[in-house]
């Protein structure tokens, strides 16, 4: 007789015996129950950007270097040498990277 032939004329039940006692239920239902919303509150106004000196003055600085750049880039492209304009960009290029370091310096600290 083959060993499949034995499960079934031995247990005609069709179920398994599962022991629940192990705490295997209470587990199940804790792993997949569905996921309580989590409260998170409002940012609180006064860390608002437009409150935050250091915050305008950095937007104002890059905004006045990006328009004065803007102005002498179209000047430069129409007057004068190839070489001056890829100074400006050159220049550009440093002062974005600085800025960028500077916000990343800045995020580690905080």
């Amino acid at each position: 007789m083959d060993t499949d032939e034995k499960m079934a004329a031995g247990t005609s039940s069709g179920h398994d015996e599962i022991d629940f006692t192990s705490g295997y239920e209470t587990q199940y239902r804790k792993k997949y129950s569905p996921l309580k919303p989590i409260y998170v509150p409002p940012p609180d106004k006064r860390n608002a950007w437009f409150r935050s000196w250091p915050t305008i003055l950095m937007i104002i600085f890059l905004a006045s270097v990006f328009l004065l750049g803007t102005i002498l880039l179209v000047v430069q492209v129409f007057t004068t040498s190839v070489l001056q304009v890829l100074l400006i960009v050159a220049a550009y290029v440093a002062i974005a990277a600085v800025m960028i370091w500077m916000e990343v310096q800045s995020i580690k600290v905080r």
